[in-house]
């Protein structure tokens, strides 16, 4: 006779709900990041800084122009003379130096209109025209002409800053004529 084992080899755990819990997969991180997002905040960060320099850049431009404006509107009674020289002044900043140093009158006119917008040239030499043809006579520089200060603020205000491309051709111009005048080839 066979002995039967007591114990049978397949036989179900005396505890039925003594089963292993169940593993969950790791939590899935979002690091390391796709190197498509690391490309786009360089990129936003770029922007950003271009677009602060370019603030700044802009600022410093018209920081002469705004000290002109200052100027000009907080002395209510500015004599022609003054506004004569406040124009030349602020051109003389923005444009070029050896070119705008030797004119006067007529020339100086012609100079100021050309650097406005085609529909703004009329009126201001309209404005001043009256103080640039008495110029030189003997009451001019005592005078205060409400028309010449309207032709100066709208001088201020639409001719200044000048666009890069009449601003470098400006400078261009100057350097070429202080070349020619000390006798250097360009």
């Amino acid at each position: 006779m066979q002995k039967i084992n007591p114990t049978p080899t397949n036989a179900l755990p005396a505890d039925p709900l003594a089963l292993k819990d169940i593993h969950l997969p790791e939590q899935i991180t979002h690091y390391p990041i796709a190197y498509g997002w690391w490309i786009l905040a360089v990129l936003i960060l770029l922007v950003i800084v271009i677009a602060i320099i370019k603030i700044k850049k802009t600022a410093s431009r018209n920081q002469l122009k705004k000290q002109a404006l200052s100027q000009l509107k907080n002395n209510v009674d500015i004599n022609n003379n003054e506004l004569m020289s406040l124009l030349k002044w602020a051109a003389i900043h923005y444009f070029s130096r050896v070119e705008l140093a030797k004119l006067y009158g007529d020339s100086l006119q012609k100079f100021l209109v050309k650097q406005l917008p085609e529909n703004h040239r009329v009126n201001f030499t309209q404005l001043s025209e009256q103080a640039f043809k008495t110029q030189y006579q003997e009451n001019f520089h005592n005078q205060v002409d409400k028309d010449f200060q309207q032709a100066t603020l709208l001088w201020l205000t639409k001719a200044l800053p000048p666009k890069a491309a009449k601003q470098a051709q400006q400078k261009n111009t100057g350097r070429k004529l202080y070349q020619k005048n000390k006798g250097v080839s360009a």
